[in-house]
């Protein structure tokens, strides 16, 4: 349980991780409202690890970014990621340059993205989707949005080419977004 906690970490070589790593199956219970943002510049502000599987849930909120070229939630550059499911909380997730929101980040890939509830924003960096891959040789495996969202905004960063999806010279999986789910792309 995240529960009004605050991770800002420092860009410094010497701290390379993310925010929050994940290393195996995990569930975050969000209560009240949190921060968390990644180390090292190669970092996400929350990592998890490749083959495994990150939950999100609750009531509270999230602020979820990266200290420079790693996604919000996500991977980071050259630093693969896992399966990511949100089923409630406020989240807002922003990615470094060349990588998503909520996805891969620069030169990495990350497995299926689904968001079943909550309210979601997620802003991609420079070349990066919003919701998805990064810059880059970068890829996603699949993206579904179902219809029990409260609101999901995406925003491409500049020169991106998907708000959810594939970011610039990159690659994603399907992406499945149910009628009637309330989603913005911009």
């Amino acid at each position: 349980t995240l529960n009004n906690v605050k991770i800002v970490g420092e860009n410094n070589n010497s701290y390379k991780w993310a925010g929050i790593t994940c290393e195996g199956d995990n569930t975050i219970i969000l209560e009240g409202d949190n921060t968390v943002k990644g180390f090292f510049a190669n970092y996400p502000g929350i990592y998890i690890a490749e083959g495994h599987t990150l939950t999100i849930d609750g009531t509270g909120t999230l602020d979820a970014s990266s200290n420079g070229y790693g996604a919000g939630i996500g991977g980071g550059y050259i630093i693969s990621c896992g399966n990511i499911i949100i089923n409630g909380g406020t989240i807002t997730a922003t990615g470094g340059d060349y990588a998503g929101g909520i996805g891969s980040g620069w030169k990495s890939s990350c497995g299926n993205i689904t968001i079943s509830g909550g309210t979601v924003t997620a802003t991609g960096g420079e070349n990066g989707a919003g919701i998805g891959s990064g810059f880059y040789e970068s890829t996603c495996s699949d993206i579904t949005i179902t219809a029990e969202v409260e609101e999901v905004t995406a925003t491409k960063g500049n020169a991106a080419p998907n708000s959810i999806g594939a970011g610039l010279l990159s690659t994603c999986g399907t992406v499945n977004i149910e009628e009637g789910a309330n989603v913005i792309q911009n």
